[in-house]
């Protein structure tokens, strides 16, 4: 006995209506929590709660930006190029997991740095969105 022996074309339909429904339910969030053309990105690099710094996105497209904080333990490199946003950590970082966190270029995304004390993330000027969970 085939599958195609004991479908009957409603079940067909239902298959298609079900995989209609979730390609629809997977693209819905790419359209409503894009960013639009009107906001501008900001970088936000704070260490030991206070702001240290706020850098425009947008300036990053004619050159790189290049700029260092010092802590506790070392200097960080910070790299922003096209929008995108990396840090280089300093040698004596143990486990260098801010810069294995590699370029975030979108808001939601946060580098840290638990001992220099460093946080690094994108923020918008307009946003409509007061927070998201996974």
């Amino acid at each position: 006995m085939r599958i195609l022996d004991i479908t009957t074309i409603y079940d067909k339909i239902l298959i298609i209506i079900v995989v209609i429904a979730s390609l629809i339910m997977l693209l819905i969030p790419f359209y409503y929590f894009r960013a639009s053309e009107d906001d501008e990105l900001y970088l936000i690099v704070q260490q030991d709660n206070q702001i240290v710094r706020e850098v425009p996105l947008a300036d990053s497209y004619d050159s790189p930006i290049h700029f260092t904080v010092e802590g506790p333990i070392g200097i960080h490199h910070i790299e922003i190029n096209q929008g995108r946003v990396r840090v280089e950590a300093p040698p004596n970082d143990p486990l260098k997991i801010c810069e294995k966190t590699g370029w975030i270029d979108r808001k939601g995304p946060v580098i840290i740095c638990v001992p220099n004390r460093l946080s690094l993330w994108i923020e918008s000027t307009n946003s409509d969105i007061d927070g998201m969970s996974w």
